[in-house]
């Protein structure tokens, strides 16, 4: 008994890593919180299992039945969500099974790796965004040189031209960029505001599901 004890500490210390793991390096667009703090409920959920499991194949067919009834309500939108979950239970399956130092050997391989494709991986990650001009049709959106197309020319260089609508005074522009940063973003609406003083800017991560 007071072995299986240590063991479900160590399994809800254990959760506690991966939670903070997935907080701190998430790269998911949900709530990270609503999701991390199940993390260390779930492995020793997962390891009394596995306990339970270990002493009856009976008791282990009861599981089975009792699990396979239910039903999630509520989709995991997001695959980095779901390896984490998995991350869990693998804890916890090495835990059940008294395997301690699997389950340490676990967290920190996957703690290694994650933090070398946070700072590897992840620097020269770059965002398509969604580029939206609107302005006045007869002075930003004719052939002038000082017109929307010809700023975007001059100061974003490589774009993709999404779409192009002119209604009476109104003429609006949605162009698809690539960015490397929110900095970068930011420096290129100033200096499209600069040259466009009376236009309207917005913009839409497009690898944003929300």
């Amino acid at each position: 008994m007071t072995a299986k004890a240590l063991l479900m500490i160590m399994g809800g210390l254990l959760g506690l890593c991966i939670r903070f793991l997935y907080r701190r390096f998430n790269g998911s667009v949900s709530d990270a919180d609503s999701v991390a703090r199940i993390f260390p409920l779930l492995v020793l959920v997962t390891i009394a299992v596995i306990f339970v499991v270990k002493q009856s194949w009976g008791i282990a067919l009861g599981l089975f039945g009792a699990f396979s009834i239910v039903r999630f309500r509520a989709a995991i939108k997001d695959p980095e969500e779901l390896v984490y979950l998995f991350f869990c239970i693998g804890v916890g399956f090495a835990l059940g099974v008294g395997q301690p130092m699997l389950a340490v050997v676990v967290v920190v391989a996957g703690t290694v790796f994650v933090l070398i494709v946070h700072y590897v991986g992840g620097k020269g990650r770059r965002e398509n965004l969604l580029l939206t001009i609107t302005g006045d049709s007869e002075k930003y959106f004719g052939e002038e040189s000082g017109g929307v197309l010809a700023v975007v020319d001059e100061l974003v260089g490589s774009y993709s031209l999404q779409r192009f609508d002119i209604e009476g005074k109104h003429g609006q522009v949605r162009i698809v960029i690539n960015q490397s940063s929110g900095s970068e973003t930011a420096a290129l609406i100033a200096r499209l505001r600069k040259r466009l003083p009376q236009c309207e800017f917005s913009y839409v991560n497009l690898e944003s599901t929300l």
